[in-house]
This record gives C-alpha cells, sequence and structure tokens, in this order.
C-alpha cells in the first residue's frame, strides 16, 4: 500500500493542471459555474512503463457512474480510491489526479466485450465486479491481480456490499466490510437465485428465500443499521407499478414490510447508499427521486428551494430527470439530463436541495458528466478525455466551491442556526452487551434567537433504545448559553419503552447508529456534521473470563514454577478417563501420558480432595476487571477424566424441568465434542417450566454451576491434577461465547487400602465367636471334677 501510494504521489508532482480557456469550453459545449476549472494529465515518462494487457473492460449503464470508496480516512492523504464506470472504466488512486489507461481484465478470465454491470469496494484491497454474468475480483492491493469467485452457479448482474468505516481493526466491522451480494433481477422472487459471501467474494452460498414471496427482485441490500438483509420487490397491478422493501432477520425470518412507492414498469433505477450507515438510501431514475432515512421503510419526495434560477420545487423527470447522484454521509449532489446541478443535506427531517447551477450549452449532450466530492463541500464534475499523444486518458475536472455558490443563491437560504455541535463519541465504533448502557454528552450552541435544538435518532430503534437530557451548561465566550445533551444508550428489550412485539429478542444481536443532528437546520450548515457512532448490541471483542486463583500449588510450595515450565508431564490412569468423554469405565487402554502447558494455564489451584470446590470466575474487559461471574456455567476435563461428580441433585437444585447434562447434549452430535457440545445458544434452564421436558428424573446429578448457587464438584478419593474448560452457558449473561481454562491439584486422599474390610471384619466375627463357644464346651469335653481336676477324657 505504501509502495504504490508513494508512487501515485510522484505522478501527482508531476502532474500539470493547465486553466481551459475558450477551446476547452467549445469541447465541452459550454461551461459549468466552476470555482476552478482544468485538466488534469501526466508526463508522458513517467508512464512509459506502463502497459495495458487483457480485455478492456466496458460499462453496460446508460449514463457513467463514479464509485468512491467510503472510508477516505483510512487512506494516505484522506483521498480514497474510486472507480469510473462509462465507455472505459478507469480505476484511480489519487482523485483522478493523473493519466490513467483503461482498466482490463486477463483474457483468460473474460474475452471481449467485457461487459461490467456493476462493481464495489470490498474492504480497503479489492474490487468486486459482476462481468458477463460472472464475479470477479480485482486485487489492487498488492498484487494487482484478477480472481473468479466460486460458488456462483447462476448468471448475475448485480453486487451490492455495505462497508463499515468506523473501526477499521474492528473484527466485527471487518465481518461487514467482507459481506457481499450477488444476484440477478427481474424475476419473481422464488425463482431468483441470490448468493452472499462472506469473506470478501472469495466464495459464494445460496441465500434461502421464501417459496411465498410476491413480487419481481429489483435489488437485495444488507441493511446493516437495521440488522436485515432488504429485497426491494416490485409489483404490477392495475397499470400501476410500486415497489417496496422486505426485510429478513437471520436470513429467513420476514419481519418488516416498507410502504409501498411508484415507480415505473420495468423497475430500471439506481440505488445509492450513503455511507456513515445512517439509514439513508436515495432510489433514482429519469422518472422517480425519492430519498429514505430508514433503510427504505418509508420513502419521501425531495422539494427544490424556489430561487431566481429555479422556479419549481421539484426536480425535473422523465427526458430531464436525474442521470447522476453523488452522496457523502451527510451531503448530496444531483445532475439531471438538462444539466442543472442540485444539492442538499441528508437530514432526517429536512429533505430538500437548492440549484446551485446549470451549464450554459446550447447543444444537448448525449451522456451525463460523474459527480464526485472530494471533500465536505467541494464537488467535482469529471469527464476523461482521451489522450491525441498514447493511449492514456486525462481527466477535465470543475470544482466546485458549494459554500460560495450558496452564498450567490437569490433569494438567499436561512443561515446555519447553531454555532457549535461537538461529542467524543463521533465517527466511533461501540458495544453494548446484555443489560448494559453507554453514556455520551454533546455539547451544542444555538445561535441567539433561532430556538435550534438537537434530535437524537438511532437507525434500529428494534434493538436500540434511548434516553436523553438537555440541561444548560455554562455561557461561551460570547456570552451564548451553552447545553449538555446527556444520552443513555441501552437495549430496546431492557429499556421499558417498547412493547414485546416491537423490540427484537435479547439474545440476538443487532446494529444501529445513533445520530445527534440539529432540528431543520438547513442547507447552509456544510461543516456542521451530524455526529454518528456505531453501535453493536454485541460481544465487546475484548471481554473475555479468567479463573480466580487464591492458593495455588506455586505459592504453597507443593511444586515448583520452574518444573512446571520445564515440560512438566504427568499419569492418568487407564480406569480414570474415557477419550470419548462418555464416562465410560473399565476400558480397555494404556496410561495417558500428559504434558502440562504452563504457559496456557499458569499453576493448578490447590484443592482437598473431601471438599466441595465451586470455581470462581473473573468477567475482564480491555484487561481490567468488571465483575465476578454470576451465571450459568459448565466444565468437563478436557482428558476426558470422569472420576468426579456434583454435590445437588435435580430436587436438590429446585429444578422444575429436567435438567441438562452432558449426556443429553452429546445426544444431538454424531461425533461427542463437549467444546461445540453445549453453549448459551442451546442452554435451557430446568428453572423455567418445560413441558416439553418435565422433571422426569428428579435424583439425577444436577451438572449447572453458579456462584450464587449451592451445586459444587465433588471429587473422589484421587490425588491429581485435572484440567478444566469451563463455559458459561447463561443465554442473558453475555453475547460472548466466554469460556477458559484452569488447572487444579487435588490431594490429601489416602491411598486405597489393598484388604478386604468386608472378609476382614467376618473374619474377626467368627474368631470372637468360636473363642466364646470354646471357652463354654472346652471343660465339658474335659469332664472336670468340682476341684478342676480331670475325672477322665
Amino acid at each position: 500500500m505504501i509502495q504504490t501510494t508513494t508512487l501515485w504521489k510522484s505522478g501527482t508532482c508531476l502532474s500539470l493542471s493547465v486553466r481551459l480557456l475558450l477551446c476547452l469550453a467549445q469541447v465541452n459545449n459550454g461551461s459549468w459555474p466552476c470555482s476552478r476549472e482544468r485538466l488534469v494529465f501526466s508526463s508522458q515518462s513517467f508512464h512509459s512503463g506502463i502497459a495495458a494487457e487483457g480485455t478492456q473492460l466496458l460499462y453496460r449503464g446508460t449514463d457513467p457512474v463514479m464509485l468512491q470508496h467510503p472510508c477516505g480516512n483510512n487512506f494516505a492523504g484522506g483521498v480514497s480510491p474510486a472507480i469510473y464506470l462509462g465507455e472505459k472504466v478507469f480505476l484511480s488512486f489519487d482523485g483522478f489526479e493523473s493519466s490513467l489507461l483503461p482498466l482490463t481484465i486477463p483474457a483468460t478470465l473474460a474475452t471481449a466485450p467485457a461487459t461490467v454491470s456493476t462493481a464495489v469496494f470490498v474492504q480497503e484491497n479489492k474490487v468486486v465486479l459482476a462481468i458477463n454474468g460472472k464475479v470477479f475480483i480485482y486485487f489492487y492491493e498488492p498484487f494487482h491481480s484478477w480472481r473468479q469467485s466460486e460458488g456462483i452457479s447462476s448468471p448475475v448482474t448485480e453486487v451490492t456490499n455495505t462497508i463499515c468505516c468506523y473501526s477499521e481493526k474492528d473484527p466485527k466491522c471487518d465481518d461487514i466490510s467482507s459481506f457481499v451480494l450477488a444476484y440477478d433481477t427481474g424475476d419473481l422472487i422464488p425463482n431468483s437465485h441470490i448468493f452472499y459471501s462472506q469473506d470478501g467474494g472469495y466464495k459464494f452460498q445460496t441465500l434461502p428465500t421464501s417459496p411465498f414471496l410476491e413480487g419481481t427482485l429489483v435489488s437485495v441490500y444488507n441493511f446493516i443499521s437495521l440488522s436485515r438483509l432488504g429485497i426491494l420487490v416490485s409489483k404490477t397491478e392495475a397499470n400501476m407499478t410500486t415497489a417496496h422493501f422486505i426485510y429478513n432477520l437471520n436470513y429467513n425470518i420476514y419481519s418488516h414490510q416498507g410502504t409501498p412507492f411508484d415507480t415505473n414498469e420495468n423497475g430500471e433505477h439506481i440505488i445509492t447508499v450513503p455511507p456513515g450507515l445512517r439509514g439513508f438510501i436515495i432510489l433514482w431514475s429519469k422518472d422517480i427521486f425519492l430519498l429514505s432515512s430508514n433503510n427504505g421503510l418509508t420513502t419521501e419526495n425531495i422539494t427544490i428551494f424556489t430561487t431566481d434560477g429555479y422556479a419549481n420545487i421539484s426536480l425535473p423527470l422523465y427526458d430531464q430527470g436525474v442521470c447522476n447522484v453523488a452522496a457523502t454521509s451527510s451531503e448530496i449532489a444531483a445532475l439531471t439530463k438538462n444539466k442543472k446541478l442540485f444539492y442538499g443535506s441528508l437530514d432526517i427531517v429536512f429533505s430538500k436541495m437548492v440549484l446551485i447551477g446549470d451549464r450554459n450549452s446550447s447543444k444537448i449532450s448525449t451522456h451525463c458528466e460523474v459527480l464526485m466530492f472530494d471533500k465536505t463541500g467541494m464537488l467535482t464534475i469529471l469527464n476523461p478525455v482521451p489522450s491525441n499523444a498514447s493511449r492514456f486518458y486525462n481527466f477535465h475536472k470543475c470544482i466546485i466551491n458549494l459554500q460560495n455558490r450558496l452564498m450567490d443563491v437569490h433569494p438567499h437560504l436561512p443561515p446555519c442556526p447553531v454555532e457549535i455541535l461537538s461529542g467524543d463519541f463521533h465517527n466511533k465504533m461501540y458495544y453494548i452487551d446484555m443489560k448494559q448502557q453507554l453514556h455520551f454528552n454533546v455539547s451544542f450552541v444555538p445561535k441567539p434567537g433561532t430556538g435550534a435544538f438537537p434530535y437524537v435518532t438511532v437507525s434500529n430503534p428494534h434493538a436500540l433504545g434511548f434516553r436523553a437530557r438537555v440541561t444548560p451548561d455554562g455561557f461561551t465566550y460570547d456570552g451564548n448559553i451553552k447545553f449538555n445533551l446527556q444520552i443513555i444508550l441501552l437495549q430496546q428489550h431492557n429499556s421499558g419503552m417498547a412493547k414485546t412485539e416491537f423490540h427484537d429478542q435479547v439474545t440476538t444481536a443487532g446494529m444501529s447508529t445513533l445520530t445527534v443532528d440539529i432540528y431543520n437546520k438547513g442547507i447552509f450548515c456544510i461543516d456542521m456534521h451530524p455526529l454518528t457512532a456505531l453501535i453493536a448490541m454485541d460481544c465487546p471483542p475484548t471481554k473475555h473470563i479468567r479463573p480466580f486463583k487464591n492458593v495455588t500449588v506455586c505459592n504453597k510450595g507443593l511444586f515448583n514454577q520452574t518444573n512446571l515450565q520445564n515440560s512438566f508431564s504427568y499419569i492418568i490412569k487407564q480406569d480414570a478417563y474415557d477419550p470419548r468423554f462418555l464416562g465410560r469405565q473399565h476400558l480397555d487402554q494404556e496410561d495417558l501420558n500428559v504434558t502440562y502447558s504452563y504457559e496456557l494455564l499458569g499453576c493448578p489451584i490447590l484443592l482437598y480432595y473431601d471438599s466441595p470446590w465451586l470455581p470462581t470466575l473473573e468477567l475482564w474487559e480491555n484487561d481490567k476487571f468488571v465483575e465476578y461471574v454470576s451465571a450459568d456455567f459448565v466444565l468437563f476435563e478436557t482428558n476426558g477424566m470422569h472420576n468426579y461428580d456434583y454435590l445437588l441433585t435435580a430436587s436438590e437444585a429446585k429444578c422444575i424441568s429436567q435438567p441438562q447434562n452432558w449426556s443429553t447434549m452429546f445426544q444431538w452430535q454424531l461425533h461427542p465434542n463437549p467444546h461445540t457440545a453445549w453453549s448459551r445458544t442451546n442452554y435451557e434452564s430446568c428453572k423455567v417450566p418445560n413441558q416439553v421436558r418435565p422433571l422426569d428424573s428428579p435424583s439425577i446429578k444436577y451438572q449447572i454451576l453458579n456462584l450464587n448457587e449451592d451445586n459444587r464438584v465433588v471429587f473422589s478419593q484421587y490425588n491429581g491434577i485435572y484440567i478444566f474448560k469451563v463455559i458459561v452457558v447463561d443465554t442473558i449473561y453475555s453475547y460472548c461465547e466466554l469460556s477458559t481454562l484452569l488447572s487444579v491439584y487435588v490431594h490429601g486422599a489416602f491411598p486405597k487400602s489393598q484388604i478386604n474390610v468386608a472378609g476382614m471384619l467376618i473374619g474377626v466375627l467368627i474368631l470372637i465367636l468360636g473363642s466364646i463357644l470354646m471357652g463354654y464346651y472346652f471343660p465339658k469335653l474335659l469332664h472336670l471334677d468340682e476341684n478342676g481336676k480331670i475325672k477322665s477324657l
């Protein structure tokens, strides 16, 4: 990445920016009201070593499209990669600040014509494209190589995905960016094939859809901030075509349906999803231009400010309709066929745009130019221009300073009503585990007399709830009142503010974005960004458990720590373990030699064999102690040892339904694996009524442990080391799969005697009885007289 970026920056240094005069204006048939206008090209000597090999890519759309990687801040210089789809396809890493060759694909993968129907950026180093009905990956970093995706069993024309830019190194954010959808449009939903990939487009699987869904497939999107997939379907009834989104949870549970909106019969329109995961969707074509702020659940028309340059209140449609749209997380620009450029802000309660200029031209152009936001408030209109001297293409760029253009609009637009809007959580990602809360603070200063105030929204109210309160917080240096907005975020399930049928289940992880913005702030607030954070109701990556060790064999001097570190090993007798973890005894097997891992286990906990034992677990996050775990957990000995038991029975543990145990959990596995057999996803508490599993065996041992309950592990008369894996199975304690390893050394058991105690006791009793009988009958046998002398024998 560093080498390539340096190369492009070198090319930028060699590029020549030329101010276009009358000749360039004639080529472009008129001029936009540009703040700067130039033709960007690079030195030929710089590009002399580059050659285009393979089949050139072409775009099948009528008008060209510009795609920018949404995570600009993750790239050097803040300039994200961008791909231009038109008569030629270009991929730029410097904002088209140097000449480029058209993008090609190896002829072994695709022959001419290689037609691109769609393309998306995936993660930070590749583009996934649908070419001639197949899906390909182009790795622009680090090797500039191509690869065809696997698992696509039918032709596809569309590829969609969502990129998470909130946390570059977060595993959850990376999973979001790795999820790709591929499909074809135009068929009925039951006949459509939708494929999904969870590894960035390498391998695809078939996405199951309900055979009962009606309508024609238009598009499919992964709405991360709603925690659902959205399938856009269209229906034609009574000569009227409408479309609406259907949302499903966990791939096949259809849970919501969006409000229908009118569309054209052939369903040809483009959906632009602005970055930021705020829930905005722009649906547009020459016939429609709609905005949704809630992932398509509802849509609305965008109105236009009436100005001296444009007297209408709606965008031009049909033959003069929209031909290109660009959007950032807070801005939107639209270009129409009759060369009018509109600009607006993405505001949930303010859906208006304004004409900022049009191109003076007497000749109707056959194609549309593309739009590209360079940074906040700076819009570029771009056209590729072929070079007469080489195969390279230069780029004509018209850069418009939107703030300056808005100031020239008559009548003047309402000014921005706020001076300060700030919060430390902006553009960051946070986690909420079960029963937890997040606390945020926002500082804002409204301009005097405006009455402006902030509003708080969440993109997924089914999962995330909030409470907010505004309090005065002093004054600024100018004497304006400063306010503090306090926000508490919590799971909707635990908020007490929503009905049961509205909120998602507490055991279902979810995502949502939090947005704080100023109500009805208007278009002029270009630099006043909404404050946005991504909230995951999921397992925090750094959360884990550790065993509490108060007494170990090392601090009691029974074992030497150095010996434990030096390949220490011990023997498990053949009758004390079962390699299949089924507790079988009297197996014909050898003793097991175990090598102790000190790096993984540390010093074993010291236990007396005759004392019932309960492991104490510590919860940690970000290397900080949180609490002692007070949740249901289970354990097993990792080497298959089975010479231990549990203190309580099901009835003693106050079970009202049959408790689970290792035997019942293994019944569902062909090859018993204790690491996966029992977890929080399949745990059922016996303290909850269960008609399917009534308490049939109250004397069965209860194998679930909890810090706040009386059940314990009891050991047999055995001295030795046990290595336990502890698994938290409580379904409402955490989204995390919490588990840990701990070792214990059990001591104090006397060796079992080899003498048969029962036989020995019987022998003693016989000896005593014989002595008594001999004392009674022996004198009679000797015939003794009164003086004790033998009379006869």
